[in-house]
């Protein structure tokens, strides 16, 4: 019965009282109206009528309802409850606007807000997707209409973003999947570092307008040399349909490209920044990287961009750098590096590799020293992904040093930043942005460090300091409440209470 009515008002939006209704729905409300006229109480007419247009999608709809039931009724007493019904419709007080948006209310829970290490004990009141107060001293009062959830016990920290994941390997269902546990896990926005500009700037939409519960989407376009996209399968998984090069989301380049309209066109589709990958030369990089930034769209990069090497990455403009583990060996390098599509087989690779690996350095090798002060200077984030270094089980003197370079970079006083480069565990179905952290912490950062590169430092990576990242007054209302203190153990990050996103809660 209430589908049928549900359908029947539908079509009352766009049609009057007076046009024809199809006679199955015309022949349910005047059953409706025949039942009602058998009443005799006008209360419980009134609640009869009015529990069967409930479900009405618009105040218009529901008042022709009640005109076509009070045109067709016999009784007297059914009209006056009509009317009734009608009238307390014209007096009722207005719902809620836009601007008026309902309240939640989160008291008496600790904020850790990022703005320091002291967490502090309060309330935060959220109006639509905002942050409208934060209250320390307990004098801010619920309003008549919010939602309030008590929190004593708990705790509150911003939400959490992912710096490095790839999401469109699969199809569009698979990613939004993916983003939508991400966001359940407490991850409320991920820096995708190259996939299907197509899927990746519709999740963007998606997400931002919160037709989909999940994580917030950056991403970048891949610019790379011809030769990456003609020798390296992968960047044709994320093309389907295209060529692999010569679309907006991947960009071969050289020294003739029109890097104004590169740029251009990765802006249009909604790109965050440009990723360069490989086959870069350092002249072209710092080419490339002048006009994002007259563009106004940021520059990641891997670490070590072959043939260019990271102290040409970083003083060629890269916001974010890539990588720990892939970093340091090419700084001692006579000349370019060489790349993946470099070696005329797998012996010279492997050869390749072996030459760079042996290398000793430590935090007092100058070569290690130079790079490291050079992105503190340019302010060069290491986007550290120690996650993917952790699972390497055939080379333990990868992973050795891949935690040594964050733990010298750290020292130096490199900002350093949480990403996993695989944002969902396949097996266990985890989210690895709470293992990231925890590796941060065997590199050498406290927990609170560790917090701040999955929230402060990835904001900044993302561009989106003045909206995320920590807990303030107007800020986007992205927040995570925990059961236990992440301060104390890193690992209580997974204890999770509730995700709030853009001020809604996520069930």
């Amino acid at each position: 019965m209430k589908k049928i009515l549900l359908l029947l008002l539908m079509i009352l939006i766009s049609v009057s009282i007076q046009a024809q209704i199809p006679a199955q729905i015309k022949e349910r409300l005047v059953q409706l109206t025949a039942k009602a006229d058998q009443q005799t109480d006008v209360s419980a007419i009134k609640k009869h009528i009015a529990k069967f247009i409930a479900s009405a999608p618009n105040e218009a709809s529901k008042k022709e309802a009640l005109a076509f039931i009070k045109k067709k009724s016999k009784s007297a007493k059914v009209k006056a409850a009509v009317t009734q019904l009608l009238n307390a419709k014209k007096n009722a007080p207005k719902k809620a606007t836009k601007q008026q948006a309902s309240y939640i209310f989160l008291k008496n829970a600790t904020i850790i807000d990022m703005l320091s290490e002291k967490p502090k004990r309060g309330s935060i009141l959220i109006k639509g997707d905002k942050i409208e107060k934060i209250d320390y001293q307990n004098r801010l009062k619920a309003p008549a209409d919010a939602q309030v959830y008590d929190l004593n016990g708990k705790y509150i920290i911003p939400g959490l973003i992912d710096a490095h994941v790839h999401i469109t390997h699969g199809t569009y269902d698979d990613a939004k999947e993916s983003i939508e546990q991400a966001l359940k896990g407490g991850v409320t926005g991920v820096r995708d570092m190259g996939g299907d500009g197509r899927i990746l700037t519709l999740l963007k939409r998606n997400t931002l307008i919160s037709e989909i519960d999940g994580a917030d989407v950056y991403f970048s376009t891949i610019i790379a040399g011809p030769e990456f996209f003609e020798r390296d399968p992968r960047p044709q998984q994320v093309a389907k349909g295209a060529i692999a090069g010569e679309v907006s989301w991947q960009r071969a380049i050289t020294n003739k490209t029109d890097l104004k309209q590169v740029v251009a066109e990765a802006k249009g589709m909604g790109a965050t920044a440009i990723k360069v990958y490989l086959n870069v030369e350092k002249n072209l990089f710092k080419k490339i990287a002048d006009e994002c930034k007259r563009q106004g769209v940021l520059v990641w990069a891997h670490a070590a961009v072959p043939p260019t090497k990271a102290i040409d990455i970083t003083n060629g403009g890269a916001l974010a750098m890539s990588h720990a583990g892939d970093m340091i060996q090419y700084e001692f390098v006579k000349g370019d590096l060489k790349g993946r599509h470099d070696f005329a087989n797998r012996e010279e690779a492997l050869a390749y590799r072996k030459q760079l690996n042996s290398v000793q350095w430590d935090e007092n090798t100058p070569e290690v020293k130079r790079l490291f002060k050079a992105m503190r200077k340019n302010n060069s984030i290491l986007d550290a992904t120690l996650h993917i270094y952790s699972l390497d089980r055939k080379s333990q003197k990868g992973v050795d040093d891949a935690y040594r370079a964050v733990r010298i970079a750290h020292k130096m006083g490199v900002k350093i930043a949480a990403g996993t480069d695989n944002i969902i565990d396949r097996k266990t179905k985890a989210v690895n942005i709470h293992g990231e952290m925890k590796n941060l912490t065997k590199a050498g950062l406290s927990n609170y460090e560790a917090l701040k590169a999955a929230t402060v430092i990835n904001a900044e990576v993302v561009g989106a300091s003045k909206t995320v990242g920590t807990i303030e007054q107007g800020k986007i209302a992205n927040l995570v409440v925990l059961d236990k203190s992440p301060l104390k153990d890193i690992s209580n990050t997974k204890t999770i209470q509730y995700v709030f996103k853009r001020g809604k809660k996520i069930d």
